[in-house]
Formats: C-alpha cells, structure tokens, sequence
C-alpha cells in the first residue's frame, strides 16, 4: 500500500523557470542586438535632425531688370527701367518691393501718329516662395505674386491729317492726360548664384490689368510697368547682389 500510495507524488513534475541567464549565448546576444536597434530607433524618431538649417534673415538682395536697356538696342520703343529690393526670410519667403519708370515714344508702322507717355514712377509689391529652399544652395526657383501701381501722362504727338480737296497737310497734338492704373502679376523666377554674393536671375510674368484711365482721346497704348496694354505677359532679366546678415543659423523643420 505504501508503494502505491507514494505513485502520485512520484508523477508530479515541477517545472522551474528558465532564467534569462540560463539561455545559450546565442539567443542571449541575439536579444541584446534586438534590444539595441530599438534604442537607435527611439533615438532616431526623438532626436530627428531637421530638414534643413536657415538664418531667419538671409540677407537683402538688390536687383535691376536689365532687360529693358537690351531690347532699346534691338529697336523697341518704350521701356519700363525697374530696380527690386527683396528681403531673405529662411531661404523661403521673399517679400519683395519693385520701383521704377516707363517711358515711351512710339511711332506705329504705317500710321500718322506717334504715342507718348512721360517718364514715369510705378510701384509693385509682393512675395516670391521658394520651392527649393531646404537643397542647401543659394540659388532659387519659385513663384510670385505682385500688386502694382502706376501714375502716369500721356497724349498722341504728330498726328497727321491730308486733306486731298485742299491738297493741305496738318500735323497736330493731343493734350497730355493723366492716368491711373493698377493690375496684378502671377510670376515664374529663377534666380542662380554667379560668384559669392552676385546673382542673376529671370522672371516669366503674367499680368492681369484691374483698371486704367481713359480720355476722350482713346486709350493709353502703353502704361507704364506693365507694357503695352494689350499684351498680358511680360519677361525680365535682373542682376543683383545679396547683403548679407550675420550668419546666426536657426533650425527650421518643414511643417
């Protein structure tokens, strides 16, 4: 009976935990491994570098259209001369203000008229954006959008009138008229550093015309700033240098 009685317990097993100690070598280092890269991983997502580094002032950047002086010499007879100062804000954002003055003197083929309008002051202001600025280079590419402004004088000179029953001729003027315009540009820049702190750069403009004055005599031909009256696009061609601020770099993430 004792033999029999003393079965049970001898069935019973006890299983005892492995202690992490008491595995192979093998696994414990495969675990350690395991346990390292989720640290790098932690590391990694909460001490992400930033996308890029930017001063939140870059510098001003002076630019002229030369543009215009270029196509005098091929011929062209009205011209807007303009000069831009556009401030640098983390290599992004360009607010920017545009000064200049139109002038035209313009005899049409094959017509008894010549159309001028008076050296006169034109205004934009904007922003350019920057589609590149976290690529570490000075230069950009982006768009714009500008509000413009001209105050300006015009008339018609030289008209001439034949009266073939008199057999007479009269050349006479208009009166000079003032008028206001204002319009709006949508624009393509590109702009590349040449050597340190120079740049050149284009621009492809698209202008919508809001509203300009009129006199009994007809509509301006040419206004000034944004060009002939009715042509819509408009290209120029700047050089510039860029002063620059002290390099005081802040980290900037892309939202």
């Amino acid at each position: 009976m004792s033999g029999i009685s003393a079965l049970p317990t001898m069935a019973q097993r006890v299983v005892t935990p492995v202690e992490s100690s008491d595995l192979p070598m093998e696994i414990l280092a495969k675990q350690a491994e395991k346990a390292r890269q989720d640290t790098i991983v932690v590391d990694t997502i909460t001490k992400q570098e930033p996308i890029h580094k930017a001063p939140l002032q870059g510098g001003v950047m002076v630019t002229a259209d030369i543009s215009a002086p270029f196509m005098n010499l091929l011929g062209t007879q009205y011209g807007s001369y303009e000069m831009a100062v556009e401030l640098d804000i983390y290599h992004r954002f360009f607010p920017v203000i545009e000064v200049g003055i139109g002038t035209a003197q313009y005899t049409p083929l094959h017509n008894n008229y010549t159309y001028k309008c008076a050296p006169s002051l034109y205004g934009r202001v904007g922003m350019n954006y920057n589609f590149f600025f976290n690529n570490g280079s000075e230069s950009f590419v982006g768009v714009g959008l500008r509000y413009a402004l001209s105050s300006f004088r015009y008339n018609w000179e030289n008209i001439t009138l034949n009266d073939s029953y008199w057999n007479t001729t009269v050349v006479t003027s208009t009166p000079q008229e003032s008028a206001l315009a204002h319009w709006g540009e949508v624009a393509v820049v590109l702009r590349v550093q040449i050597y340190k702190n120079f740049f050149m750069g284009w621009s492809g403009r698209y202008r919508l015309l809001v509203g300009c004055d009129s006199s009994q005599y007809g509509e301006p031909y040419f206004i000034p700033g944004f060009g002939p009256k009715q042509s819509t696009f408009g290209f120029t061609y700047t050089i510039g240098y860029n002063i620059p601020f002290k390099k005081e770099e802040k980290e900037i993430v892309e939202l």
